[in-house]
């Protein structure tokens, strides 16, 4: 999928001038969503609940700490909630850099996000790997571990996004508390808020 998005990213071209950025006086944080998987020693990939909620951490306190006007942090309540959600996070990260104008939050998320009072919305998605035990002879070309981070900032009245980046570094740990935050305060670079 993000394969997809990549290709049609240097295969497109703008019709028209994008619309200028939205300043953004306040918006609403919407808690981390991430998912962290244990690639075993069967060569399955195993969701891992306490990774995930550590990656979900330093995101959360990276973003809380960033300076920037929000008024609350709303979380997902419930995994049922959660469930429904899911897809539509996920599909995040197909999201074409190019075409946002055109681009709207998946169904559900806009439903979720329109039920609270700020304009603008932050949301991040994440994803990633770690090894349960490295091989004993670790080929170079070994990937040790992955990590995608997506941040995303949307009008929760149209739906619209205003604010896209991923960062997709070679060999990034997902649990990383020295380099995850630098990631993710990368990615809030050129967000127009008011300071």
């Amino acid at each position: 999928m993000v394969a997809i998005a990549l290709l049609s990213c240097a295969c497109s071209t703008s019709k028209h001038l994008p619309e200028p950025a939205p300043v953004i006086n306040e918006i609403t944080i919407v808690a981390p969503y991430s998912r962290v998987d244990i690639l075993g020693q069967d060569g399955h990939f195993h969701y891992s609940d306490s990774l995930s909620a550590l990656s979900e951490l330093l995101i959360g306190t990276t973003l809380e700490s960033a300076g920037l006007p929000f008024t609350k942090v709303i979380t997902v309540v419930g995994r049922s909630n959660q469930e429904v959600l899911d897809g539509d996070y996920e599909s995040l990260a197909g999201i074409n850099p190019k075409k946002l104008e055109s681009t709207r939050l998946p169904s559900a998320l806009h439903a979720f996000l329109s039920t609270y009072s700020s304009r603008y919305a932050l949301l991040v998605y994440s994803e990633g790997f770690v090894w349960e035990e490295l091989p004993v002879f670790v080929d170079e070309e070994l990937i040790r571990y992955e990590s995608k981070i997506y941040l995303v900032v949307a009008d929760t009245r149209t739906g619209r996004i205003v604010h896209f980046k991923r960062s997709c570094p070679e060999q990034a740990d997902p649990i990383s508390a020295r380099f995850v935050p630098r990631r993710v305060n990368s990615l809030l670079e050129g967000l127009n808020v008011a300071r």
